[in-house]
């Protein structure tokens, strides 16, 4: 296992986010967003613990943070 995104092994392609996961699961109190240095996005569910599934549509538990993050698109 590695522990710095220097030491990972690169992804031959980007992983898909939905738009829904853009929109709520990056603002939910149960997702992380992690940015990588070169621009890459995942979007991990703290119930699931494991990257936002690439289809999701829908969420039962979605719950907005009490201050939202920027969009997982937008680099701070």
């Amino acid at each position: 296992m590695t522990t710095t995104e220097s030491e990972a092994e690169p992804d031959d392609l980007p992983p898909t986010i939905s738009g829904f996961a853009i929109t709520h699961c990056a603002n939910c109190a149960a997702g992380w967003v992690r940015r990588g240095t070169t621009g890459g996005v995942i979007i991990v569910c703290l119930l699931d613990r494991k990257p936002v599934w690439v289809q999701i549509a829908d969420c039962d538990r979605y719950e907005p943070k009490e201050q939202p993050e920027a969009t997982a698109t937008e680099q701070p």
